[in-house]
């Protein structure tokens, strides 16, 4: 199988930008995790850090250490002879995150079922039997987008944005589906809310609740739940 084209930019003096094709595709993204994994493994205390994305990779090195030709020349070898295996299903971590689906919690749920023209409880059972590919951390800490979202049930995002998300908001936008980390300002369309943590710090280590190729499940449950979990409801007040 011919491999797609991958461009290898240098972007500063210590960090190199692998590009692939502009996709959402599980496939590509085990490709690339894959070419991460043998690139740390190649740079091994050389490798400062290294970012994968939807589509791309950023490896960051100690620039004094091997020289950027030597390096680039390296990387096309290596993804050129890289042998695409997918992983097997087991070996892949699953996070499964319980949701209290409701108007009260999702503030965009019913604007959703009736844009879509689908009920309330399909909106949840088309979220909610999907698993997810996660693609990649950012936005703000802990914040991790993940896809494919149903094709019957992607939106555009919102227009304007909201000023304030709550924290454990569990929101969809286009192909992708998220949880808010934190209370931030946000534009994606809030189906529930969830009272599971999105990270945790420990001895001065961030640590996610979802690592980047990992798949994630969504489990509604009840209002009861919710706050036994230690869920802190927040309603809408209007912005």
């Amino acid at each position: 199988m011919t491999s797609p084209q991958v461009s290898i930019t240098a972007i500063s003096e210590n960090a190199i930008l692998l590009e692939w094709p502009e996709l959402i595709c599980p496939k590509q993204h085990k490709r690339i995790l894959a070419c991460q994994q043998k690139i740390e493994h190649l740079l091994d205390n050389k490798l400062i850090d290294s970012i994968a994305a939807y589509n791309s990779l950023i490896i960051y090195y100690k620039f004094e250490q091997i020289p950027l030709a030597r390096l680039i020349k390296k990387l096309h070898q290596l993804v050129a002879s890289l042998a695409i295996t997918e992983q097997a299903a087991d070996s892949i971590t699953t996070v499964d995150i319980p949701v209290y689906y409701h108007p009260e919690a999702g503030w965009d749920l019913v604007h959703v079922s009736q844009a879509l023209s689908l009920s309330v409880d399909e909106v949840i059972a088309l979220h909610s039997q999907t698993s997810y590919t996660a693609y990649a951390l950012g936005f703000t800490p802990g914040f991790c987008y993940l896809g494919t979202v149903d094709n019957s049930l992607q939106l555009p995002r919102r227009s304007p944005p909201r000023l304030s998300v709550p924290r454990g908001a569990v929101a969809i936008a286009e192909q992708q589906t998220a949880v808010y980390p934190n209370a931030s300002p946000g534009g994606w369309h809030i189906i529930g809310q969830t009272p599971m943590a999105m990270y945790g710090v420990s001895e001065n280590h961030f640590i996610p609740a979802i690592k980047v190729g990992w798949q994630v499940k969504f489990t509604p449950i009840s209002r009861e739940n919710f706050i036994a979990l230690g869920g802190v409801l927040v309603k809408e007040t209007g912005q």
